[in-house]
C-alpha cells in the first residue's frame, strides 16, 4: 500500500463525504477503493520506472565514477523498497553488492548477495536465484574461502540446469546458458587456484564449447587465455603456446583491449616460450600502453614489478628508482596491496645494487614477512585442495559412513551416560569429596602444560619463520653468484666446487668479463652461516662497485678500492666491525697468455707440466709429470687491519694447459679421517696435483667426493669453496 501526501488524503477525504451524500455507502467505498489502486499502481510504476533508471546509471558509472556508483546504488535500493515489489529489492541488492565488491570491502558485499538471494528467492525469479548464487560465490573467492565459493558456484551451476531442462522460452534458455557458462568458468578458476588442474582444464574446455557454438569470439579468447594459464601451471609448455596464439588470432578481429593486454603480459612473461627477447618486450610494452589507455592501475603496476625485474640489469639507476616511485605511489594511492610482495622483492635488490643495504636489508624483512604470510595462505589452500581432492576421489560414502558410525557412537555413549549416572549418583558426595585436592592438583598441571603447550607453540613458528627467512637468504646469495653456464662461455674447461657449512655461505665466488679481460675470484668473508652471507653481500657489492663504477682493471687496485669500500660501510656502524674477508683475485688475458694475481692472505696455484718450469711462484710441489706452483697474495685481509699496505700484483705468462685453482681454507682445515686431524694444505696441494690429469668437469665431482670421505661422520667446521680452471 502506497502512503499519500497530506493533499491528496483530504482529496479522497472531501470526495468520499460527496459521494456518501449522494450515493449509498457500498458504491462510495467501491469508487474510493478503485481510485486509492490506481493511484497506488501509478505510484508503483513510477518508483519501479526510477529504479530501473538507477541500475543502468549503476552499470554506467561503476568503473568510472566510484561516488556516483554509490550514490545509485543507494537510490535503487530506495526506489526499489518504494515500489514494494521483491525482484525489484533483490536486485537492487545485487547491485549494492557490486559497489561493495567494487570497493574491496567483500565482507559488505557477501551480505547484500545474501540479502538479493532471499528476495529474489520470495519473488519466485529462478534465474534471479541462480545468479545471486554465482555472486555469493565470487564473493567468498575474493575472500580466499575456496571451500565456500565452490559450493555456490555448484549452486548456481544446478540452478540453470534446472531451469534449462524446464523452461521452454528461447529467452530464458539464453539467461540460463549464460549462467551456467559464467558457473563453469568460475568453477575452473577455483580448481586453478587450489591446484587442481585437471578439474580446472575439465570445467574450462566445457566452457570455451559453449562459447564457440554461441559464436562468441572475445569470450572464446578469454577462455582460451584460461586454458594457457592452467597449461602454464601444468608445465604443458606447447599447450600454453597454442592456446595464447589462439586467443591472440582472435584479437586481431575482435575489438576488447583489456582482454588482449591480458594476454600479452601473460604470454610475454611465461617462461620457457618460444618468444624471442625483442618479442617479449614489444608484447609487453604494448599491453603496458593498453593497461595506462583504460586505467587498468592494478594490472599496468603488476606489469611494471614484471619489467623491472625481468629488466633489471639493462635498466639505468635513475629508471628503476623512477619505475619504484611510480609503483609505491600507486600501490598505496589504490590500495594494491597484493603487490607488496613483489614490490619490496624488487626494492630490495635495486637498494643492494645501489648500495643502500640498510634499506635493503629493510625492504627484505617486509617481503619475507609478506612472504610467510602468503605461505601461509598457500598451505591453507593445499590442505583445501586434499579435501576436495579426496572428495572428488572418493565421494561422499566415507562422509556418510562416518555419519553413521557417530549416530553409533552417540546411542551407546547414552546407554553408557543412563548407567554410568545411576553409579554417579551413589558415588558422587564421596567421589567429590575426595577428588576435590585432585583437582586443584590438576587444575595447576593443566594450566602448566597450556603454558608449555603455548611456549612450545611460539618456538615452532620462530623457528620456521626463522628457517624460511635463512631459505629465502640462500635464494638470494645464489642470485649474486655467477652461474656455472655463464662461467663457462668465457672458460669452458672448468669447475666449481662450493660446499657451505650451513644453508647460507660466508664464501662465494666472484666472475666478471670486461674489456676481454677475465675476472675470477674466490673469497672467504669472516664467519660463516647468516653473519657470513651478510658480510658476502657486502665484499661482492664493494668488488663489483671497484669494477664496474670506478673502472678498475688492476687486480692490486680492485683490492685495495675494495678495502676501502668496505672499511667504509662498516665504519657507519656505532659499533666497531673488524669484519672482511680474504681472497684470491685472478685477472686473466687470454689474447695474451697473461695472468695478473692479487691476493688478501690467499694465494693462487698452478699446477704445469715439468718441462715448462721456471722460476716463478714462491713454493714448487713436485710431482712426476707436472708441479704445483704456489703464488702467494699479501700477509693482509679485506678489512680493518694494524697495517694497511698496498696490494701488489703479480704477473704470470701461462703455458699450455696450466691449470689455476683459487680456494678458500675451508677444505684444509676440515677435521677428520681415522684420527680426527685436519686435512692441511700440503696433502690438499697433493691432491689436487694428482688430480690434474683428470678432465677439469671430473675434478669438481672427485674433490667433493674426497672431501666428504675424510669429513665422515665428524661435523663440517667451515664453508668451503675450489675453482680450477685450464688455459688452452
Amino acid at each position: 500500500m502506497v502512503v499519500c501526501g497530506p493533499l491528496v488524503f483530504a482529496l479522497l477525504l472531501k470526495c468520499y463525504i460527496c459521494l456518501v451524500r449522494y450515493l449509498n455507502y457500498a458504491i462510495a467505498s467501491t469508487i474510493i477503493f478503485l481510485a486509492g489502486t490506481a493511484i497506488a499502481q501509478t505510484q508503483f510504476e513510477k518508483d519501479s520506472t526510477k529504479a530501473l533508471e538507477c541500475f543502468k546509471l549503476f552499470q554506467k558509472y561503476e568503473y568510472e565514477d566510484t561516488m556516483l556508483a554509490r550514490l545509485y546504488s543507494d537510490s535503487s535500493i530506495y526506489y526499489a523498497y518504494e515500489s514494494k515489489s521483491n525482484d525489484l529489492k533483490g536486485r537492487a541488492h545485487q547491485f549494492k553488492g557490486w559497489y561493495y565488491q567494487d570497493c574491496a570491502r567483500f565482507k559488505e558485499a557477501t551480505a547484500e548477495f545474501f540479502s538479493s538471494l532471499a528476495y529474489l528467492r520470495k519473488a519466485g525469479n529462478e534465474q534471479g536465484v541462480a545468479d545471486a548464487y554465482g555472486n555469493i560465490g565470487n564473493s567468498y573467492l575474493d575472500m580466499d574461502d575456496y571451500r565456500k565459493s565452490l559450493e555456490y558456484q555448484q549452486l548456481s551451476l544446478t540452478e540453470n540446469d534446472k531451469i534449462l531442462q524446464s523452461t521452454t522460452s528461447k529467452e530464458d534458455k539464453k539467461w540460463a546458458e549464460e549462467g551456467r557458462n559464467y558457473a563453469l568458468h568460475n568453477i575452473a578458476s577455483i580448481y586453478q587456484n587450489l591446484g587442481l588442474y585437471d578439474k580446472a582444464l575439465e570445467y574450462e574446455r566445457e566452457s570455451v564449447q559453449y562459447e564457440l557454438k554461441k559464436g562468441d569470439q572475445v569470450g572464446a579468447a578469454i577462455s582460451y587465455n584460461t586454458l594457457a594459464s592452467i597449461h602454464n601451471r601444468m608445465e604443458n609448455k606447447d599447450s600454453a603456446e597454442y592456446y595464447f596464439e589462439a586467443a591472440l588470432k582472435i584479437y586481431e578481429t575482435e575489438t576488447y583491449p583489456i582482454g588482449y593486454a591480458t594476454v600479452l603480459h601473460r604470454y610475454a612473461t611465461m617462461e620457457g616460450c618460444r618468444l624471442s627477447e625483442r618479442q617479449r618486450e614489444e608484447m609487453l610494452y604494448e599491453a603496458l600502453a593498453i593497461y595506462q589507455e583504460r586505467g587498468a592501475i592494478d594490472s599496468e603496476m603488476l606489469l611494471l614489478i614484471d619489467i623491472g625485474s625481468d629488466k633489471f640489469d639493462d635498466l639505468s639507476t635513475d629508471s628503476l628508482s623512477s619505475l619504484l616511485e611510480t609503483i609505491y605511489a600507486n600501490i598505496k594511492a589504490y590500495e594494491l596491496f597484493f603487490l607488496e610482495e613483489s614490490y619490496f622483492r624488487l626494492y630490495s635488490r635495486y637498494n643492494s645494487r645501489i648500495g643502500q643495504y640498510d634499506s635493503a636489508y629493510f625492504a627484505l624483512e617486509n617481503f619475507i614477512e609478506l612472504k610467510a604470510i602468503s605461505d601461509e595462505k598457500k598451505r591453507s589452500h593445499d590442505l583445501v585442495a586434499q579435501d576436495i581432492r579426496f572428495e572428488l576421489e572418493n565421494g561422499f560414502a566415507l562422509e556418510r559412513l562416518k555419519h553413521q558410525e557417530d549416530i553409533n557412537e552417540v546411542q551407546n555413549y547414552v546407554y553408557l551416560s543412563v548407567i554410568g549416572l545411576l553409579i554417579v549418583l551413589v558415588t558422587l558426595f564421596y567421589l567429590i569429596q575426595r577428588n576435590r585436592r585432585g583437582k586443584r592438583i590438576n587444575t595447576m598441571l593443566s594450566d602448566k602444560n597450556e603454558l608449555i603447550q603455548e611456549q612450545k607453540e611460539i618456538v615452532e613458528d620462530k623457528n620456521r619463520s626463522i628457517s624460511d627467512s635463512i631459505n629465502y637468504a640462500q635464494r638470494l646469495q645464489t642470485a649474486i653468484l655467477p652461474t656455472s653456464e655463464y662461467v663457462n662461455e668465457y672458460l669452458p674447461d672448468s669447475f666449481l666446487f662450493f660446499q657451505p657449512k650451513d644453508i647460507v655461505s660466508g664464501d662465494f665466488h666472484w666472475f666478471e668479463v670486461k674489456d676481454d679481460l677475465i675476472f675470477i675470484a674466490v673469497a672467504d668473508c669472516t664467519g660463516h652461516g647468516v653473519p657470513g652471507a651478510l658480510v658476502s653481500v657486502v665484499c661482492s657489492n664493494a668488488l663489483n662497485s671497484a669494477l664496474n663504477e670506478f673502472g678498475l682493471r688492476s687486480p692490486a687496485e680492485i683490492l685495495n678500492k675494495t678495502r676501502q669500500l668496505v672499511i667504509e660501510r662498516f665504519a657507519q656502524s656505532d659499533d666497531e666491525v673488524s669484519d672482511g674477508m680474504d681472497i684470491g683475485l685472478c685477472c686473466v688475458d687470454k689474447s695474451k697468455h697473461k695472468l695478473t694475481f692479487a691476493g688478501a692472505n690467499n694465494p693462487v696455484w698452478i699446477v704445469r707440466k715439468n718441462d715448462h718450469i721456471n722460476d716463478e711462484g714462491d713454493n714448487i710441489l713436485e710431482g712426476k709429470s707436472t708441479s704445483l706452483i704456489e703464488i702467494k697474495g699479501d700477509k693482509q685481509p679485506i678489512g680493518r687491519y694494524a697495517s694497511l699496505d698496498p696490494f701488489l700484483d703479480k704477473m704470470i705468462d701461462l703455458q699450455p694447459g696450466d691449470i689455476v685453482y683459487l680456494c678458500t681454507d675451508g677444505f684444509a682445515d676440515q677435521f677428520g679421517g681415522e684420527k680426527g686431524k685436519k686435512f692441511k694444505y700440503r696433502p690438499f696441494k697433493q691432491l689436487l696435483l694428482d688430480l690434474s690429469e683428470l678432465p677439469l668437469s671430473k675434478q669438481g665431482a672427485q674433490l667433493a667426493a674426497e672431501f666428504n670421505q675424510w669429513k665422515g661422520a665428524h661435523e663440517q667446521v667451515d664453508d668451503v669453496c675450489v675453482v680450477g680452471f685450464r688455459m688452452s
